[in-house]
């Protein structure tokens, strides 16, 4: 079981309360995080002052979440190095190191302690507090973005008309001891990744899907072997979707490809299909998300794992906007700066990705055996590719609001002053030191 949310400040929940009853998941806490702590932007017709000191204070905060995401990516390309390793050089007849499984179970802790620490001015920069958070009943919550509204205490109606399937080749004859005698190999490809698996005498059917599957987990192909109630031989994707696709063919009979010694496409695999409270959305695999547009569910994200919906594939997301919005400006007619932070517990991490061991976020990874290490290798590598994505955004609202700040500086500082270095490393220096002068601060001792 994933490790809970920690508790956040506020009231109780009480019976009958609507939001908090609603909300409950029987294995994660029992509300919705609520922004907490005393952070506070100016508002209204700003003077220059204020405005600057909002942009000041909207670059302090970033910077705060972006040393944190860099921790956590760190620590995980850690962890992959080492799974890694001991993916490429163990001994597959003994079982995966001991100790491997406890740096993985203490990494984990790290990440979700190092996300619910993570605070400017008492709130809660990555664990919900300052995005969007949410619970699904049918569908797990995944993400939401700045144009997310709040739902009601009924939540956000999912209705599919679509469920997503995998790629997939079948064979074009039951499978019989007869045929597999006759063939002479099985191939498969996906990607720059190959199998090529030989019959071997006197060996059953069973025995030689057993090898060929544990060849193609050897040879790093994400397929699935397995055999119709017509005895046919099915290779599917383990991923759903229609961006996935592979490759095969038998060389002498047509117990995989139809027309033997032909190379054959998979059969591709269908997007999920759906609304998002009546609104638009489009399918990723298993994912579906709300378009930039929709007016209530602008780039929700919900994952169905599977689970039982309500009658007429329907489920539920509840969600709750805690993005930060400030005014960068000082005319209080211009549009407000938003920012939506991830939350980035374990649970959360790499939850849409499909492992043959039945993971469904970094939280439950595990190296207990050979296949999970795999399966937890797949997970760590897609974990950094997601906090690198958030380090780039991160990194990219920093420059950008550095230098507003700074331009601002240019054209309502004092007379006299050095116009501020926009040079990348210098500008938060530069701009922290000007205002310093420009409000009458005197920096402390070792200050830059």
């Amino acid at each position: 079981m994933s490790p809970p949310l920690p508790a956040y400040p506020g009231k109780p929940a009480r019976a009958g309360a609507g939001w908090s009853q609603a909300l409950a998941a029987p294995d994660r806490a029992a509300r919705i995080p609520r922004p907490g702590g005393w952070l506070k932007f100016d508002a209204g017709w700003l003077l220059p002052e204020q405005a600057i000191r909002n942009l000041e204070t909207g670059v302090s905060l970033l910077q705060t979440a972006n040393r944190t995401l860099e921790d956590m990516a760190a620590l995980v390309n850690r962890l992959l190095a080492q799974v890694n390793l001991a993916w490429r050089e163990g001994d597959r007849s003994c079982p995966p190191p001991a100790a491997l499984g406890e740096e993985l179970s203490h990494g984990v802790q790290q990440v979700n302690e190092w996300a619910g620490r993570c605070r400017f001015h008492g709130r809660g920069l990555l664990d919900g507090q300052s995005g969007v958070a949410g619970l699904g009943r049918g569908v797990f919550f995944l993400r939401g973005g700045p144009g997310t509204a709040t739902s009601p205490p009924e939540g956000y109606a999912v209705r599919l008309h679509g469920l997503p399937s995998r790629a997939a080749i079948t064979g074009g004859v039951p499978l019989h001891d007869d045929w597999l005698r006759a063939e002479q190999e099985v191939f498969l490809a996906e990607g720059d990744a190959f199998v090529r698996c030989l019959p071997q005498a006197g060996e059953g059917v069973h025995e030689f899907l057993a090898r060929l599957q544990e060849a193609v987990v050897a040879a790093g192909l994400d397929l699935e072997i397995g055999i119709t109630r017509q005895r046919r031989l099915i290779v599917r994707h383990n991923q759903h979707g229609s961006h996935f696709k592979f490759k095969g063919s038998s060389r002498k009979t047509p117990i995989l490809s139809k027309r033997p010694g032909k190379i054959e496409w998979s059969r591709p695999g269908r997007d999920i299909q759906g609304t998002l409270d009546g609104e638009r959305a489009f399918g990723i695999g298993r994912m579906l998300v709300g378009y930039l547009d929709n007016a209530r569910t602008s780039e929700l994200a919900v994952l169905w794992r599977g689970g039982s919906l309500a009658e007429g594939n329907e489920g539920r997301v509840y969600v709750v906007q805690n993005g930060i919005v400030f005014q960068d400006r000082q005319d209080m007619r211009q549009p407000m700066a938003r920012l939506t932070l991830p939350s980035l517990y374990a649970y959360q991490l790499g939850a849409w990705l499909e492992t043959r061991s039945g993971f469904s976020g970094l939280a439950d990874a595990r190296v207990a055996t050979w296949p999970q290490v795999q399966d937890t290798l797949n997970l760590l590598f897609v974990v950094s590719c997601e906090l690198e994505d958030w380090g780039e955004r991160l990194g990219g609202w920093i420059e950008r609001y550095q230098g507003q700040a700074l331009r601002f500086l240019r054209q309502h500082g004092p007379d006299g002053a050095p116009a501020p270095d926009m040079g990348q490393e210098t500008q938060a220096r530069e701009m922290a030191r000007t205002l310093r002068q420009w409000m009458g601060q005197a920096p402390p001792a070792g200050a830059p």
